[in-house]
């Protein structure tokens, strides 16, 4: 049985695109609930995210869960490493702590995936250092 679970990211980001006296600032919440087991949800509190999802959403199971597994653990590994370094870090405040190996539903998995891909179209503000990046799927 799965034990309680709590991810919660709060990160800073900063963007051109949006007024000086708007808040920048995200927070997710993935929760496993052993009640209801393989419940997991994303909330992002980034100002635009949840309209820009609802938008460009696509059903989840558009790709598979592990594409969006194997693209998660790319942009988060990038994303902890700018947040670890300066001058990075002002825009990338906060590590993300994803469990690797923990099997997260596909709903989470593709919610995640699209606030990468968010930050990245929407906001102008590349996360991936090198190598290939998804098709937009949206």
């Amino acid at each position: 049985m799965k034990q309680l679970m709590f991810l919660v990211l709060v990160v800073l980001v900063a963007s051109c695109a949006a007024p000086k006296d708007s808040t920048n600032s995200l927070a997710l919440k993935a929760e496993n609930d052993t009640a209801q087991k393989d419940t997991t949800e994303v909330i992002a509190l980034d100002p635009g995210f949840e309209s820009w999802y609802a938008m460009h959403n696509n059903k989840a199971n558009y790709r598979s869960k592990q594409y969006y597994h194997n693209w998660n653990v790319r942009y988060v590994r990038d994303w902890n490493l700018k947040a670890s370094t300066y001058p990075h870090s002002q825009l990338f405040n906060g590590q993300i702590n994803y469990d690797f190996p923990e099997d997260y539903p596909l709903e989470a998995e593709h919610k995640l995936f699209m606030y990468f891909q968010f930050v990245e179209h929407k906001l102008g503000i590349p996360i991936l250092t090198s190598g290939a990046r998804p098709q937009a799927a949206y």
